[in-house]
C-alpha cells in the first residue's frame, strides 16, 4: 500500500546518462585536447588554431570549437603556433580519386539500408551512382561517378554475414563491418589472435542506429501488455491458447520467420536460447519482413514479431517486466533504450579507415543528415526529440510504490517538483557500474545535444541533467554518484560552448525512478543514466 505521503506525489521521472569521455590513442595526424581540471577529452585532427579556440574534427564526435582557455593540447600533433583554417578540407566536390571501400555484414542491412545510404551520399557530393551485383552474388557495387561522367570511387557492399565479416577486417579485407548485435567476448578474442587489439572503444565502435523487437497482434485480439517470458512459451509451445493468458479461448497461431533471416536469429538470441527454448514445430513460416505483420494483422488468433519500422496494420504489444513496470513500444522508448527489446546497431572499425571514400561515408552516415536516411530504411535515427512530463504515467505509478530501502520521500518531492513543467529529451547517456564513465555511444550524442540546445526555439530553455543508479549499494553513496554522472555531462557540454554553463544543471536522485527492473545485468545497465529534461 502507498503512504499517503506518496499518494500526495504527481509523477516522476527517470534520467538517462550519456558519456563525455572520448580518450583514445592519438594517431601521427591528430592531437588530444583535455578539458582543464580533468574528466572531458576530445582526440581528433586540429583544423585550426588561432591562439584563442580550437577547431578539432573528432572521429567520434564530429568537428567541434573548443576554446584555448578552458583546453590544454596534452598529446600529439598539438600546433605550437597560430594557424589557418585553412587546412579544413572543402567538400563541395570530390578531390581526386576516393579510393575503393569494402564493407561487410548480414543481408538485411545490406540489402534496405546500404543502397540507400550510399545514394544520400552521393546526393551530398554532386555524384551519381551505378549500381552493380559483382560475381559474388551476395556483394552490391556502387561505382561513384562524378558529373564529367568519372569514376571518383567505389562502395562495395558484401552481404557474407557479420563472422565472416570480422575476419575480413582482422586481415584488412573490409574497412567496416555492420552488425545489430555488440561484440561479444568471443568475437573480440578471435581478432585478437590475429594481432587486432579489442574494438569496442571509442573511434573503432559506432552505434549508427537503434530499434527495437515488437510482438504484435491484430487490432481486434484483445492483449495489451505481455512479458517476454509468456512469448518464450509461446513460441516454444508451453503456452498454446489464449485462454492460459487469462484472455477469451482459442488457439494461438504463431507466425515467424523463415530460418537464416536475421529477425529470427535476433529473436532466438535474446527471447529463446537464454530460457534454452526453441521455435514450435508447427510455427507457420514467413519470407519477408512485410509478411510477419500483415498475416497476423488478419488474424485475430495470431501471434508474431518484427521491427518496430514495420508494425504495418497489426498493433504491437505494451512488454511486461517482472518487477512490475509496463513499457510502451514507442519511437521514444526506443530512443531511450528503456524498450526492453531494444536494439543497438553497430559499426565496428580499425580506428579511422584509411581510404577517403571509406572515411566520408562513415562521417556521412553518423552525422545528422545521414540519420535521415534511417527513417526510409524503417529503422529508428538518433536525432532527439521531446516528451511530456504527464506522459509517463506507468514509471509514476512504479516508482511510487517501491520498497521503502529504495525510496526517499523528500528527494522523490524535490524530482517532481524539478520536472513537473519539463519535457524529456530522448538523449540519454549510461555509464559503467559504479563509475561515471560513458559508453561509446556517449560519445557520439555529445555533439548530437550540443547542437540541439542551439537550434532556434531551444536557446532560451533550461537543461536539467539528471543521474540515476541502479540499486545494488547504499542509498546515499548511490546518489553522490548519480550526481557526479550528470556533473560529467555538464562538464562535457560546456567545454564545447561555454554558454552552456549558465543553462545547465546537475542533479542527482540515487536510484529513484528506476526504468527498468533492477533484478539483471540489463536492468541495472539502463537505470544507471543521465536524462536530459528542458524548462
Amino acid at each position: 500500500m502507498w503512504s499517503s505521503g506518496r499518494r500526495s506525489l504527481l509523477a516522476i521521472v527517470v534520467a538517462m546518462g550519456w558519456a563525455t569521455s572520448c580518450s583514445s590513442i592519438a594517431l601521427a595526424d591528430e592531437a588530444t585536447l583535455r578539458f582543464k581540471g580533468g574528466g572531458f577529452e576530445v582526440t581528433g585532427e586540429v583544423k585550426s588554431y588561432d591562439g584563442s579556440r580550437y577547431i578539432i574534427e573528432s572521429k567520434a564526435l564530429g568537428t567541434m570549437t573548443l576554446e584555448a582557455d578552458r583546453f590544454d593540447c596534452v598529446s600529439g600533433a598539438c600546433p605550437t603556433e597560430p594557424m589557418t583554417a585553412a587546412a579544413a578540407p572543402v567538400k563541395a566536390g570530390p578531390i581526386g580519386n576516393l579510393g575503393t571501400t569494402n564493407w561487410e555484414g548480414g543481408s538485411g542491412i545490406g540489402t534496405d539500408y546500404m543502397p540507400q545510404l550510399v545514394k544520400a551520399y552521393a546526393a551530398s557530393r554532386g555524384l551519381t551512382v551505378e549500381r552493380a551485383i559483382g560475381a559474388d552474388e551476395r556483394d552490391i557495387e556502387f561505382k561513384l561517378l562524378a558529373a564529367d561522367g568519372r569514376a571518383v570511387g567505389q562502395f562495395n557492399v558484401r552481404r557474407r554475414g557479420v563472422s565472416s565479416g570480422y575476419a575480413e577486417l582482422a586481415r584488412g579485407g573490409v574497412d567496416l563491418v555492420w552488425t545489430s548485435a555488440r561484440m561479444t567476448d568471443a568475437q573480440a578474442q578471435s581478432i585478437a589472435a590475429a594481432g587486432v587489439p579489442d574494438l569496442r572503444v571509442n573511434g573503432s565502435e559506432h552505434v549508427f542506429a537503434l530499434d527495437s523487437m515488437v510482438v504484435l497482434v491484430a487490432n481486434d485480439n484483445p492483449a495489451v501488455s505481455i512479458s517476454e517470458e509468456n512469448v518464450a512459451k509461446i513460441y516454444s509451445g508451453e503456452i498454446s491458447d489464449w485462454s492460459q493468458l487469462g484472455l477469451p479461448a482459442g488457439k494461438i497461431n504463431v507466425y515467424a520467420p523463415v530460418d537464416g533471416m536475421g529477425l529470427l536469429m535476433h529473436f532466438k538470441n535474446t527471447v529463446l536460447e537464454p530460457r534454452k527454448l526453441k521455435v514450435r514445430d508447427d510455427a507457420q513460416r514467413l519470407g519477408t519482413v512485410v509478411e510477419w505483420s500483415d498475416k497476423v494483422a488478419a488474424d485475430p488468433m495470431g501471434i508474431s514479431f518484427n521491427f518496430i519500422g514495420y508494425i504495418r496494420n497489426a498493433r504491437a504489444l505494451n512488454i511486461e517486466t517482472p518487477c512490475g513496470l509496463v513499457s510502451v513500444p514507442t519511437t521514444f522508448s526506443t530512443k531511450t533504450e528503456e524498450f526492453p527489446m531494444a536494439r543497438r546497431l553497430y559499426f565496428y572499425t580499425r580506428a579511422r579507415p584509411k581510404t577517403p571514400l571509406a572515411q566520408e561515408l562513415l562521417d556521412f552516415a553518423l552525422s545528422a543528415e545521414g540519420q535521415e536516411v534511417l527513417k526510409s530504411a524503417n529503422f529508428v535515427d538518433q536525432s532527439p526529440e521531446l516528451l511530456e512530463f504527464r506522459e509517463q504515467g506507468t514509471r509514476i505509478a512504479y516508482a511510487l510504490n517501491v520498497p521503502a530501502e529504495d525510496f526517499d520521500f523528500a528527494l522523490m518531492r524535490q524530482l517532481i517538483t524539478d520536472l513537473t513543467d519539463a519535457r524529456r529529451l530522448t538523449t540519454t547517456f549510461r555509464f559503467e557500474s559504479s563509475s561515471f564513465r560513458l559508453d561509446t555511444k556517449a560519445n557520439q550524442d555529445i555533439s548530437r545535444l550540443a547542437a540541439f540546445l542551439n537550434q532556434e526555439g531551444n536557446r532560451d530553455k533550461r537543461v536539467l541533467l539528471l543521474g540515476f543508479a541502479d540499486s545494488r549499494g547504499d542509498f546515499q553513496k548511490n546518489q553522490a554518484l548519480a550526481r557526479a554522472r550528470a556533473d560529467t555531462i555538464r562538464k562535457g557540454l560546456v567545454a564545447i560552448n561555454k554558454q552552456f554553463n549558465d543553462r545547465v544543471e546537475a542533479k542527482g536522485y540515487s536510484e529513484l525512478a528506476p526504468v527498468a527492473c533492477n533484478d539483471s545485468i540489463i536492468g541495472q545497465e539502463f537505470n544507471r543514466r543521465v536524462e536530459v529534461w528542458l524548462r
